[in-house]
């Protein structure tokens, strides 16, 4: 029976390595399995003996030439190397950096070790006075490597010694070897360790571009923003926050933006306050199975934020922002912010006003309108357009179509317009609801079609995954309109492609919009998140269980808008003193008939309540 070093120890062991020089790893291993003489020098090859050493250890992800180093590393350089490192960085190394430790002639394949080098190396080792694992090293090395079911973890340890002919000095000096716990502890596994279970969290190398159309599966932060810790493990289809204003609902959306695009749609998130943990950003973007989180850290000094390449970038993303501006990220289109795995991020943001005038990056609503529907044989982006117009457009509203465009007074361009039953009325003068369905299908409609011919450009295909952001989704919207939006916006992806599929994360203060969320809610695909202040005055973030509740005012009465009730303040505030009453053991005649005063000024007379204040009233002997 065959069995193989555990991914959890491998992944221990690049912990435990990572306090220690690369040189231990590479030069050293290399010079002692080739016996090179101590003070003298033999004949080695070195840079290309390192280049072979590190393409047969190091070379981790299947797809890149560049080699993963589980050795120390400084932040800002990362723990991937390119393919020149062991004739540039390494050499450097060899020859400068541990220059006392090694016989070297120069422009000449002579290598040896000085008379002491053993001191030299000890100097490099950390300050605490660690020494390197033998168990660590063993573990990286033959970490690929099957071993049978009779190989214990002292085996392995002799295997590692003897492929690279440690000598005992060399151990005594440099190396520690396992404990009595180490040696019990099991570190074997069936299956071989996957290299994406090792350095997913790691990043990708240089040479290897993220993987597309991905979308964001898990968002954690601390020590920003109004929660002071947040952790939010995200549906693939539909996500919907709720709560009150100020708790950070908006700053939710932020950060799950600059997660999906690595940049902030308005201004960077930093800590509005010293924090002794730095500020920390944990997120998963990925198209597949669930990947290890990366982490970005807040660099006060600098004031950035760290972050490593992510292995997989976001699909189409569309941020509608709740003053009406939005911003717009593409992969595959450079022209309004897309990137690849070497340059900065870029978006490209709109404002209320350009979304419909346009700018530099856009032609706006009222040009691009005009023209798909004047040259709808060109553009096939004004069906799709109208049919998203329709699916978002209530039942009930009656006749609702797009009509000509014509001039209006003070304009120097056509104006779409929009056939009501009452009449036609150019978009310019549409109600603020109407206006933001409009604007919030054009730029969807907009993105797809920039997306659609960015790609054929580029020669690549089409992405199958968007990712809509919106906040106060049902904004200017009359209740008729928040009933169908929900169900409207889920059908949105077969009007723009087939095959395509759309993330949705909605911050909402709509009971009707939740109410409405039942005749479509799939709790495999969709998620509902509660902010709220608990009792100590710190913000909580859950993951609240979709019920069916049956009407909006049972939906003000659950946990999602904090236990409401659906009629006024001073009604809300009769019935619980009436309630207290009743509770008492020998409440007061006229106690009873101030409270029902108040009830009567307060609350509807055909509110169920009042049966039974009036059995509470005569059983006191009070007349109403």
């Amino acid at each position: 029976m065959t069995k193989y070093l555990s991914a959890g120890r491998v992944r221990e062991c690049i912990n435990h390595l990572s306090a220690f020089h690369i040189f231990f790893g590479t030069t050293f291993l290399v010079m002692t399995k080739s016996r090179v003489p101590v003070g003298t020098v033999g004949r080695l090859s070195l840079d290309a003996e390192n280049r072979l050493h590190l393409q047969k250890y190091f070379r981790v992800h299947p797809k890149s030439d560049c080699f993963f180093t589980p050795f120390q590393v400084k932040k800002s350089e990362g723990r991937w190397r390119a393919p020149k490192y062991a004739s540039t960085s390494l050499q450097a190394i060899n020859t400068q950096g541990f220059s006392e430790a090694i016989l070297h002639k120069k422009n000449e394949n002579l290598w040896g070790w000085a008379p002491k080098y053993h001191e030299v190396l000890v100097e490099k080792l950390p300050r605490d006075g660690r020494k390197i694992s033998l168990l660590d090293m063993a573990i990286w090395f033959a970490r690929e490597e099957p071993f049978s079911d009779s190989v214990t973890t002292t085996d392995l340890i002799d295997w590692f010694v003897k492929l690279f002919n440690l000598r005992n000095v060399d151990i005594d000096k440099l190396f520690t070897w396992p404990s009595k716990h180490d040696l019990q502890t099991s570190i074997w596994d069936t299956t071989p360790p996957r290299w994406d279970d090792l350095v997913e969290e790691f990043g990708l190398p240089g040479d290897v571009a993220p993987q597309g159309g991905a979308i964001l599966q898990s968002l954690e932060f601390s020590n920003i923003g109004p929660p002071k810790k947040l952790s939010a493990s995200l549906a693939p289809r539909l996500n919907v926050l709720t709560g009150d204003n100020g708790l950070g609902k908006t700053f939710f959306l932020d950060v799950a933006w600059w997660a999906l695009t690595r940049t902030w749609a308005e201004h960077m998130l930093v800590p509005l306050e010293p924090v002794a943990t730095p500020p920390q950003i944990r997120f998963s973007v990925s198209n597949g199975a669930n990947q290890k989180p990366v982490e970005a850290e807040f660099d006060a000094n600098k004031g950035v934020w760290k972050v490593a390449a992510p292995s997989a970038i976001s699909g189409l993303v569309v941020y509608g922002r709740v003053d009406g501006s939005f911003a717009v990220w593409d992969p595959a289109n450079p022209a309004i912010g897309g990137r690849d795995s070497r340059s900065a991020p870029s978006v490209a943001s709109f404002t209320r006003e350009s979304v419909w005038t346009g700018d530099d990056k856009v032609e706006g609503l009222l040009r691009d309108w005009v023209r798909w529907q004047t040259r709808a044989d060109e553009f096939p982006a004004f069906e799709t357009f109208k049919k998203v117009v329709q699916r978002l457009k209530p039942p009930e509203l009656g006749e609702f179509e797009i009509g000509r465009p014509q001039r209006v007074q003070g304009w120097s361009m056509e104006i779409p317009s929009l056939v009501h039953s009452y009449g036609t009325v150019p978009v310019i003068y549409e109600s603020a609801g109407i206006r933001r369905i409009l604007t919030l299908t054009y730029l969807i409609v907009w993105a797809w079609e920039e997306h659609k011919i960015q790609a054929r450009a580029a020669g690549r295909r089409e992405e199958r995954q968007m990712i809509i952001l919106l906040d106060e989704a049902e904004a200017h919207l009359h209740p008729r309109w928040q009933r169908v939006l929900l169900q409207a916006l889920l059908g949105i992806s077969k009007d723009l492609h087939e095959e395509l599929s759309i993330q949705f994360i909605l911050a909402s203060h709509s009971p009707l919009l939740l109410a409405s969320a039942e005749s479509v809610w799939n709790v495999e695909e969709d998620k509902l998140f509660h902010l709220q202040i608990d009792k100590d005055g710190e913000i909580r973030f859950d993951s609240i269980e979709f019920e069916i509740l049956g009407s909006v005012d049972s939906w003000l009465r659950s946990p999602s808008f904090d236990n409401l009730h659906p009629g006024s303040e001073s009604a809300e505030q009769s019935l619980a003193e009436a309630k207290a009453l009743i509770a008492e053991k020998n409440p007061s005649r006229q106690r009873i008939r101030e409270v029902s005063r108040s009830l009567a000024n307060n609350v509807a007379a055909d509110d169920p309540f009042w049966m039974r204040w009036m059995i509470f009233a005569t059983q006191n002997e009070v007349d109403l």
